[in-house]
């Protein structure tokens, strides 16, 4: 029989998202599990503080990077096997917990998406410490595949690194029917749901489809941001088939994806990005730029849709192909839900667990 592994998770405040995999790791087989809330809330996020279905303790205050006795005393309290450290690095708190478990000599792994790159002295500062945590960790449980490769080049040394996704409810966009061909003389309709921001692309898109065909395409944009009126200029300028939309309420976004046949994701950067696996699920072949982390987990190029470089040519090439290929989109949205058929939290939770009882193994 295994013995039971008694693990301590540390986040800073869980998004919905990460609270679906939290619940999961609860119910594996022959685990322990505690989990730890750095902060209370996330600035700018309006999800509040989501408490996970297990045990749940509050990380005590710490205004120092080393943590101190106090931190300390209270990590060994819990006798853990194993920790995980998922609060973002640039916190103090999280410095300080991170010199704590290895002060201690206890494994434990960082848990993250992979660092947004950046320039100038924010770069320098965001890096050195990013560096001090995992100078410090004994592995890395990263968000997805292209961000496990990502952790593997920063390590260096050939320390474990894991890809565990983030999860959500897929049922409601799996009821919706899957994506059909275009009638004859009907416009391929491509969809995007965003911000409307710099590191969205929203402008890398609207300058994408300046580079199409004027006839035999509209896009659907759903979002908010500062950046509306600077877009609604750009659509105006160059009489492009594209309506810029208020956002839907979040509960019934996916209605959003009914009569659509193609999503576009052109972001600069998504630490993870899940309205692709949402579009996906609806049955939408997806076209998404290099700088989406879940693109690489779940994108096969040409089958359900295509991973383009973050540049407005690479995805007007894309949306021309899809564009080119209308008979084709039946076969794509088949593919695009085939794809997540084994997006399940309880698979990730029994990946994230094996790998912390890997760790544990390996450092005594």
């Amino acid at each position: 029989m295994t013995n039971p592994l008694k693990l301590g998770v540390i986040v800073h405040c869980p998004s919905p998202h990460q609270k679906i995999l939290l619940d999961q790791l609860y119910r594996v087989p022959d685990t322990d599990v505690v989990v730890a809330y750095a902060y209370p809330t996330t600035p700018n996020r309006n999800w509040g503080t989501p408490i996970a279905d297990g045990r749940t303790v509050m990380v005590p205050a710490s205004n120092t990077l080393t943590g101190g006795r106090q931190l300390r005393d209270w990590i060994t309290s819990f006798d853990r096997d194993v920790w995980v450290l998922g609060s973002a690095f640039p916190y103090s708190r999280t410095q300080a917990l991170a010199s704590a478990l290895h002060r201690l000599r206890l494994p434990w792994a960082y848990l993250g998406e992979p660092p947004r790159p950046r320039t100038g002295v924010r770069a320098i500062v965001r890096d050195f410490l990013l560096r001090r945590v995992l100078r410090r960790c004994d592995g890395v449980i990263a968000t997805g595949s292209e961000s496990a490769r990502r952790y593997r080049r920063l390590l260096g040394d050939g320390r474990p690194v894991a890809s565990v996704t983030y999860y959500i409810p897929l049922e409601e966009w799996l009821a919706l029917p899957l994506t059909s061909a275009p009638s004859p003389g009907e416009p391929i309709r491509f969809l995007t749901l965003a911000q409307l921001i710099e590191r969205k692309g929203i402008d890398m898109l609207v300058e994408a489809c300046s580079l199409l065909p004027a006839e035999g395409w509209s896009l659907d944009i759903f979002g908010e941001g500062p950046d509306r009126q600077s877009l609604q200029r750009m659509i105006d300028d160059r009489k492009l088939p594209i309506r810029l939309h208020r956002p839907l309420p979040f509960e019934t976004r996916m209605t959003a994806f009914q009569g659509r046949h193609c999503f576009v994701f052109p972001s600069r950067w998504d630490g993870w990005g899940m309205a692709l696996v949402e579009a996906l699920a609806a049955g939408l072949p997806v076209i998404a730029s290099d700088q989406v982390m879940s693109a690489h987990d779940f994108i096969e190029n040409g089958k359900n849709g295509f991973i383009a470089r973050c540049e407005p040519a690479a995805i007007a090439a894309a949306m021309k192909s899809i564009v080119d290929n209308p008979s084709a989109i039946a076969s794509q949205s088949r593919a695009a839900r085939e794809s997540i058929a084994n997006f399940r939290p309880e698979k990730g939770a029994a990946e994230f667990v094996s790998f912390c009882r890997r760790l544990g193994k390996r450092d005594k």
